[in-house]
């Protein structure tokens, strides 16, 4: 019932390498000439005589981070290694996101790069994660070194928002707009999900939100409401029960995505999934229920040789 097909993605709409904005460190024992800024110098030579690639020494769990100047949106990370050692790209973890938790390392993960004996530059999507820090660790307890010779990334700065907590839920409206595929991906990227409003409580609650929302809206905003395809019963995609609804009157359900008016108070509406409007994202998983698999066929291969 969950299950559908992303119709759009986030591609940033500059090709400027943001990580040349950024400052780099890694993993406390380095190489003499290995420094971690070496991989954002924006020389992506991977030939190791011309000291253009960080590496640290061999040791357990080895990191890499990149801080940015602020929170990104990233669409697209290129990682390069050096010809005599590109094997050391197997096993590493991309991780996005703004807590520096274990070095950063227990961040929302983008990806794992997988060994290509032919592949020298990896392209990894990340499909608009939002962060600060961008890491590339291994996480397993063998003794291995991490080298890069130049990692770019491509993203644009992070949109406004705005965050209340209430009934031990964070939820935050998004003042990007996006399709309702992309805003339930950002959402699970970030987040936890699309907002479920399972009570009349949390419709006053996204009442008092969008009238205090410091940033212009689209005239309705994306949740989570789903409605199948071969039939007329709408779920959430959290998993939440569909118990309360707020359905405008005279809506013909012609749409299989559903949002919440900002315009009128207490007003559901079928949309065009194809619409780019705002959304609400919340944190904070109701006990005892699981959302529902969306998938995706544009995520498959999501890392590619260049």
């Amino acid at each position: 019932m969950g299950s559908s097909r992303l119709t759009c993605s986030f591609i940033a709409e500059s090709r400027i390498n943001v990580a040349l904005s950024g400052t780099a460190i890694q993993s406390s024992s380095t190489l003499p000439m290995g420094k971690a800024e070496n991989a954002i110098d924006g020389n992506s030579d991977p030939v190791w005589e011309h000291y253009s690639c960080s590496s640290t020494v061999y040791q357990v769990k080895p990191w890499w981070r990149l801080e940015l100047p602020g929170v990104y949106r990233v669409s697209e990370i290129q990682v390069t290694n050096r010809i005599v050692s590109r094997e050391r790209l197997d096993g590493v973890e991309i991780a996005i996101g703004n807590s520096l938790a274990n070095n950063g390392n227990d961040n929302p993960r983008c990806a794992i790069i997988n060994n290509d004996p032919d592949c020298l530059t990896q392209t990894v999507k990340c499909w608009g994660m939002e962060g600060r820090f961008i890491n590339l660790h291994k996480s397993s307890e063998i003794t291995d070194a991490l080298t890069f010779c130049e990692v770019k990334v491509y993203g644009e700065p992070a949109a406004p928002s705005m965050s209340i907590q209430e009934m031990g839920r964070n939820i935050t409206l998004v003042g990007t707009r996006l399709c309702w595929s992309d805003a339930l991906l950002y959402c699970r990227d970030s987040h936890w999900d699309l907002l479920s409003l399972i009570g009349p409580e949390d419709q006053e609650m996204v009442d008092k939100l969008v009238a205090r929302a410091p940033f212009p809206l689209t005239s309705h905003l994306w949740v989570g409401l789903r409605r199948s395809l071969s039939g007329s019963s709408w779920f959430w995609m959290s998993g939440d029960p569909m118990d309360f609804s707020q359905w405008d009157e005279g809506s013909h359900h012609s749409s299989p995505c559903g949002g919440v008016s900002s315009v009128e108070p207490s007003t559901w509406r079928q949309r065009s999934c194809e619409e780019h409007l705002n959304f609400i994202c919340f944190t904070g998983q109701t006990e005892g229920v699981k959302k529902l698999h969306f998938y995706t066929s544009t995520r498959e291969n999501q890392i590619r040789c260049t």
